[in-house]
């Protein structure tokens, strides 16, 4: 090899020597990213199963919280508190017929944004859980003496928590589908626990 091409070939490693360090340079400091999009990793399966069945377990808990308030201060007048156990029994009974839906999706393979009976019983679920939460706030808490009692959050709006519920649904059905056949099991159990329970079990509290 000549002085020249021997010259040449050295001026040569170092360029690409040189621009490898430059790009990983570049790639530590983070330029060269969109601005302002950072990346952010993927939610685990278990993560998103774990968010999803906590917003339906949400609704349960919190339903069954109104109804405990509706058996300790709302028995003084009768027909209202007639009244609110049958709007409790309502909302029971299409939550329930949601997450019987939801269970049938999962084992039989089906899509529930698919489903027009799944999208019929979350719909329901969600016009009858606000109607018997909104009686409660209004018919029992608010006029209620003295120290007022602590209500948990809720969502007030049909449309809204139609969405949330769709949310979690497609949440469990996609982390179902994706799931080995012990998870699936385990998750099918999770679901099972999201009924609610009777108001006469919940009087008793």
């Amino acid at each position: 090899m000549t002085e020249s091409r021997k010259l040449a070939a050295d001026a040569y490693r170092r360029m690409v020597m040189n621009r490898r360090l430059l790009l990983l340079a570049l790639s530590l400091a983070g330029i060269g990213s969109a601005p302002g999009k950072a990346e952010q990793p993927e939610p685990s399966s278990e993560a998103t199963l774990a968010k999803a069945v906590g917003v339906l377990a949400h609704e349960k808990s919190a339903a069954e919280q109104y109804a405990v308030i509706l058996a300790t201060a709302g028995k003084s007048d009768t027909a209202l508190y007639v009244h609110g156990i049958q709007l409790y029994a309502d909302a029971k009974a299409e939550f329930d017929a949601m997450i019987a839906e939801l269970k049938f999706d999962l084992t039989t393979g089906q899509d529930p944004a698919n489903s027009a009976v799944f999208t019929g019983a979350l719909q329901g679920a969600a016009q009858k859980r606000i109607a018997f939460t909104s009686f409660v706030s209004r018919e029992v808490v608010d006029k209620l003496s003295g120290a007022k009692v602590g209500l948990p959050d809720v969502i007030e709006a049909v449309p809204k928590l139609v969405t949330a519920i769709t949310d979690s649904g497609m949440s469990i059905w996609k982390a179902f589908h994706d799931a080995s056949k012990e998870r699936r099991d385990a998750i099918l159990s999770e679901v099972d626990q999201l009924q609610w329970r009777s108001f006469a079990d919940l009087a008793k509290t």
